[in-house]
């Protein structure tokens, strides 16, 4: 079937739905529920977007012909310039070098070790905490999130150098997400496009130049201004703090428990060490993926508990029956319910809600004839919401993730990690700091809300809670870890 025979999304103005993308992406997601099904089509500036919402038809893009597409160019080009050709952004044979490269670094009895670290780094964080302080839950889970990620990359126990490392990173998130999104950089990947098409029918190797000149033009152009301004300033703080840790710990000749050891001393198939800058790139990916998405997770795990008394006393009293002195990665099939809780709070609020993928070769899609260069986009946001899929969707219910009811759902009918390939390579490691960490924080504080109002997402570079998580102690357990 042709392309545009697909289901449409209404409410298309002259710029197609590009303010609706740009202003009110819940309400638009809403509407792909209710309008198109498992595929629709949408239209941004006059150019035709795909949405993909079915698990079939996410399992035939992403697994079944996942080399048939590649990341959209809209949704990683604002981050190729502190992320670099990281995981995250690069593609290709040389993606796939690097992933096989870093896949051993996370495998689970490597990550294991990392059990204690994030134990203690959630105990510290909240160490402090007194009854009747009030505190933003959000502003915590990420420190935690954030110290957990620089102990275990770069072996940091003081807070003060990730703090700095988040900060910047949380200023070039924000540029990303806004210019991903802004009608300049729309205009410049629809000339991207039209220069792509004149590319395809040069002859070799000029075909090949020319293609390594477009992805290097994928990169948004850094328009004059405060925020740029803001942007490269918090660019060169990345970098240089980045390339300090390297050429630190290289001078040192010293190896540590850390990923950033095992990532400098890490050798291909060939027995070639990764380059500083690549290394650096690699920090930086997973710098930002070990603390934002987790810690965005972790605060909305404890305000779904907050709103659900009785989830909250379950998992309180699994979470303080773990005998000892702090949560230990044996302690881990102790607390299948604080597992699940935090689970359930990535369907609902998916911290990575929104990305896309790009055809670089004609192909079919859910019945439909994709041309090369098409995009396609998901929102794991929108698939968690299908009441097709997930029955009383905007419910809380940590059940849905008992493993006898996981196992008979399709795979792919829920992505918080994405899924094939290019499943998030620290999906084991983030599926262990949830839990510990959660379990820690209920073990030693009780917290309720300071208002019963609905706290929304907002819909920025991750799913963070509009406004912070403003939460208040109401008790400690002196005793506790």
């Amino acid at each position: 079937m042709r392309m545009l025979d697909m289901p449409a999304l209404s409410g298309a103005t002259r710029t197609g739905h590009l303010n609706e993308i740009r202003d009110d992406r819940f309400g638009l997601f809403r509407r792909l529920n209710r309008e198109c099904g498992d595929i629709g089509l949408a239209k941004v500036l006059g150019i035709p977007l795909v949405f993909a919402n079915g698990p079939e038809v996410l399992h035939e893009m992403l697994v079944e012909k996942a080399r048939s597409f590649i990341k959209s160019p809209g949704l990683r080009g604002p981050l190729k310039p502190f992320a670099g050709q990281g995981l995250f952004t690069s593609e290709g044979e040389f993606w796939r070098q690097q992933r096989k490269l870093m896949a051993p670094l996370f495998t689970h009895a490597r990550i294991e070790r990392y059990a204690a670290d994030m134990a203690e780094c959630a105990s510290h964080a909240i160490a402090s905490l007194r009854p009747g302080d009030e505190i933003d839950a959000a502003r915590i889970t990420t420190h935690i999130a954030m110290r957990i990620a620089g102990k275990t990359l770069f072996d940091i126990d003081t807070l003060d150098e990730a703090d700095e490392l988040g900060a910047a990173l949380t200023v070039a998130l924000h540029w990303a997400s806004e210019t991903s999104l802004s009608p300049v950089y729309a205009v410049q990947l629809r000339a991207l496009g039209a220069l792509s098409s004149v590319a395809e029918r040069l002859p070799e190797p000029y075909r090949a130049r020319s293609e390594a000149r477009l992805e290097a033009m994928v990169e948004p152009i850094r328009w004059p201004g405060e925020q740029t301004k803001q942007f490269e300033a918090a660019l060169a703080v990345i970098h240089n703090r980045v390339d300090r840790m390297i050429a630190d710990r290289r001078a040192s000749g010293t190896s540590r428990p850390d990923l950033l050891s095992m990532l400098l001393d890490a050798r291909d198939e060939s027995g070639n060490r990764m380059s500083d800058q690549q290394v650096r790139d690699e920090v930086v990916t997973l710098f930002i993926a070990g603390h934002e998405t987790t810690a965005t997770a972790l605060a909305w795990s404890l305000y779904l508990l907050a709103r659900h008394p009785e989830a909250l006393a379950r998992a309180r009293a699994e979470a303080r029956a773990i005998p000892g002195p702090a949560v230990e990665s044996r302690d881990l099939p102790a607390l299948g319910y604080c597992l699940r809780v935090f689970k359930e709070s990535m369907r609902l609020y998916p911290p990575i809600y929104f990305f896309g993928r790009q055809a670089i070769a004609d192909v079919t899609l859910g019945g439909y004839d994709l041309p090369r260069g098409q995009v396609v986009l998901i929102s794991s946001y929108a698939l968690h919401h299908r009441a097709e899929i997930w029955p009383d969707p905007e419910r809380f219910d940590p059940s849905r993730f008992e493993p006898a009811v996981e196992e008979k759902r399709h795979k792919q009918a829920y992505l918080p990690f994405s899924a094939g390939p290019r499943t998030c390579i620290g999906n084991l490691f983030a599926l262990m700091e949830g839990p510990i960490v959660l379990a820690t924080i209920l073990r030693r504080v009780d917290l309720e809300l300071r208002s019963q109002a609905v706290i929304e997402p907002e819909a920025s570079a991750t799913l963070r809670p509009k406004g912070g998580m403003p939460m208040r102690v109401t008790a400690v357990e002196t005793g506790a870890a």
